[in-house]
């Protein structure tokens, strides 16, 4: 996998997307290793045949069944779900009390992008003439119509959503767990309207959707989830267009890595970033669970990472490159360790070879031990001049301050000056990432903060979270090499933006099918000789983009 240096630049745009006046103020993450959900029964039926569910989606982990929302009594047979089903793919289904399926849309599309916001929406009225009116479903603005399995209700069918029984977000109750792993924001249900998804957003002067204000009624159950009220657990379920309030369960908003309610959210803010984190409104970095080496865990929204512990070690990397010019802050713990030592730090990708994840020798790189091996505290660099600091330690808070107008790197131990690179010269591609070097004889587990919650200790002066809201780079790759590892979890190449059309060899590239779109970059995904062959170089050419990953939305493919 590589990210050139002498890359083709485009610029995309002269201005920042044009502002609609509404902000989305906090979101919810939600993991299944705490089975955190939110439920509900309300107190008699609604409109069950005209209703509309809208909402902000960021999936963090893939290739799993998860519930989004789903109405169904405990042991019934009967029941409506929408679901992230273990392909991938999005899945509506309705099935009567005779256990007879009335509607099942499954999409072709694929969701496979966990480095940015999507809005879904679904709209049903069974009193149209046209079965195909009956269920609706939008992302990002624009109707889903390709659908792999596409069974609508039939006329005036009660759906089973909307009834006087249990109703949950994030979980499905029954069976497997199915927890949902992801983010949530700006939840609306409207009951007795079936809506477009104008009611809810728009798109800007840059064509990307934006929200809005939903200014019409929401009918006997609806609600709005905004989740912006965080003063207690259970405030994190009041519905701030009514009563219809909801009861939490396991999602906390208690201060440090286990706080739930964040401002990852799918709007950039205009919020002035002092350093102290949990302040800017946008989408933020988190490690990338398709950047993903030797196959650490990732959990609690990708800010949280157990180290593969296989031999030759393990690597994950951060959803936002360095920008090639500013201040930039992010912390680390490490929460537990049986491993002689660790590494966390802050590197350049390049090429894997032979199965390893990255090539120092081409690529500058610094990175500071945490532990371990006699050599614990000490930094490491491919370039500059380096001091070392002292060990840290399981529970210690290290700061990472990359300075790229001076060319330097400072690491903090709980605040305070830990070891420096200065002189440091910077290459393309440079990331987030964690490394362990056990050679196979343990694991350790360590959690990020990139901004995304207040800091432990205040950034130094000038130093900004890495959010889209702080990014200042508008320009988006266009052309490079990649090295293919030959399995269908290709190499995933950063662009800082969205490809809408690409080949590589001169090869044209279906989406996904080859390779998917990404809201930064693109992932290959297919064994092919043409796209992918083990340690083979192939050269890559973006013919068309969309948005700068600053703007973009996630990206459904094909």
């Amino acid at each position: 996998m590589a990210i050139p240096g002498n890359a083709n630049l485009l610029l995309l745009q002269s201005a920042a997307a044009a502002p609609t006046g509404y902000t989305i103020d906090r979101s919810v993450r939600f993991n299944s290793a705490d089975s955190a959900y939110l439920n509900r029964t309300p107190a008699s039926a609604g409109n069950r045949k005209t209703w509309t569910w809208a909402g902000w989606v960021k999936r963090w982990k893939l290739g799993i069944e998860e519930f989004l929302f789903i109405c169904r009594a405990d042991g019934a047979g009967d029941f409506f779900r929408a679901t992230f089903t273990s392909s991938d793919v999005f899945m509506i289904w309705d099935r009567d009390s005779s256990d007879t399926t009335q509607l099942m849309l499954i999409t072709s599309q694929v969701f496979r992008d966990p480095s940015a916001w999507f809005h879904l929406v679904f709209s049903v009225d069974t009193t149209q003439g046209s079965a195909s009116n009956r269920a609706r479903l939008f992302i990002n603005g624009v109707q889903v119509t390709a659908f792999s399995t596409a069974t609508y209700p039939s006329l005036n069918y009660d759906l089973g959503f909307n009834r006087n029984v249990l109703h949950r977000i994030g979980w499905e109750g029954t069976g497997s767990p199915y927890y949902f792993d992801g983010y949530l924001a700006d939840i609306h249900f409207i009951d007795g309207q079936a809506l477009d998804p104008t009611d809810f957003g728009e798109f800007d002067d840059n064509g990307i959707w934006q929200p809005i204000e939903y200014t019409g009624s929401y009918g006997t159950n609806g609600f709005h989830l905004d989740f912006s009220d965080n003063s207690s657990n259970a405030a994190l379920g009041y519905d701030a267009a009514g009563s219809n309030d909801w009861t939490v369960n396991n999602l906390s908003v208690t201060a440090g890595a286990g706080n739930d309610s964040l401002v990852d959210v799918p709007t950039n803010g205009s919020e002035v970033d002092t350093g102290s984190g949990g302040q800017v409104r946008g989408n933020y970095c988190t490690w990338n669970p398709l950047s993903n080496f030797n196959s650490s865990t990732l959990s609690n929204g990708n800010l949280d990472v157990v180290t593969a512990g296989s031999a030759g070690g393990g690597a994950v990397f951060g959803t936002i490159a360095i920008p090639s010019s500013g201040k930039w802050y992010w912390e680390i713990v490490v929460t537990s360790t049986t491993l002689p030592s660790i590494d966390i730090a802050f590197a350049g990708i390049t090429k894997p070879i032979s199965g390893s994840y990255q090539n120092r020798s081409t690529s500058a790189y610094a990175e500071i031990y945490f532990l371990g091996g006699g050599i614990g505290g000490t930094v490491f660099s491919s370039t500059g001049t380096k001091t070392n600091g002292s060990s840290i330690n399981v529970g210690d808070v290290c700061g990472i301050a990359v300075d790229r107008d001076n060319g330097a790197i400072y690491f903090y131990k709980n605040g305070v000056a830990n070891g420096s690179v200065t002189g440091f010269t910077f290459a393309e591609g440079m990331f987030p990432y964690v490394e362990d070097n056990s050679g196979g004889s343990g694991q350790s587990s360590i959690t990020a903060n990139f901004g995304q919650r207040p800091f432990a200790y205040t950034a130094p002066s000038g130093f900004k979270a890495l959010c889209t809201a702080n990014l200042p780079s508008t320009t988006i790759t266009t052309s490079g090499t990649y090295t293919g590892n030959g399995v269908a979890d290709g190499p995933f190449v950063y662009l800082n933006g969205v490809p809408t059309a690409m080949t590589v060899g001169g090869n044209a590239v279906t989406f996904g099918t080859h390779a998917d779109k990404l809201s930064n970059g693109f992932k290959i995904r297919t064994t092919s000789t043409t796209y992918n062959q083990n340690v083979s170089t192939y050269s890559y050419s973006i013919t068309t983009t969309g948005d700068p990953f600053k703007y973009a939305r996630a990206q459904p493919n094909p």
